[in-house]
C-alpha cells in the first residue's frame, strides 16, 4: 500500500498547528514594531520641520509639521500646544489593525519622548 494513514496526517497537522501557534504572535510583534518605527521616523521628521520653522519665525506658533502622517498612513502627526518657545508633536494611529501597544507617541520641543495610552513602556516604544 502506498500513501499516508489518517494518523500520520493528523500528526503532521498537529505539528503545523503548534509551529503556527508559536510563530504567529512573534510575527505580530514584529509587525507592530515596524509600525511604531514608522511613527517615530515621522515624528523626528516633523520635529525637524518645526525647528526649521522656529528658526525662520522665532516662534513655534503657526508652524505646521511636515509630514502630517507617516509614510504608509498608519499614523497622523499633529502639533499640540504650540507656543512661542515650545510644542508637542503627537503621532496617533489612524488604522486600527491588531493591538496598538504604544498608544500615542509624543515628542516635545526639548526632545522629551513619552507615550500615552500605551501597554508598552516608553523605552520599548522609543528604542
Amino acid at each position: 500500500m502506498k500513501g499516508f494513514t489518517l494518523l500520520e496526517l493528523m500528526i503532521v497537522v498537529a505539528l503545523i498547528a503548534i509551529i503556527a501557534a508559536i510563530g504567529f504572535p512573534s510575527y505580530q510583534n514584529q509587525v507592530e514594531r515596524g509600525r511604531v518605527s514608522e511613527a517615530r521616523t515621522a515624528l523626528v521628521e516633523a520635529a525637524t520641520s518645526m525647528e526649521r520653522c522656529y528658526t525662520a519665525r522665532g516662534s513655534y506658533v503657526g508652524c505646521t509639521p511636515r509630514p502630517q502622517e507617516s509614510a504608509s498612513g498608519f499614523y497622523a502627526i499633529a502639533v499640540r500646544g504650540a507656543a512661542a518657545n515650545t510644542y508637542e508633536l503627537v503621532a496617533t494611529r489612524q488604522v486600527q489593525t491588531g493591538s496598538n501597544k504604544c498608544g500615542r507617541l509624543v515628542v516635545n520641543a526639548a526632545g522629551t519622548r513619552t507615550v500615552e495610552s500605551a501597554s508598552w513602556s516608553v523605552d520599548q516604544c522609543w528604542r
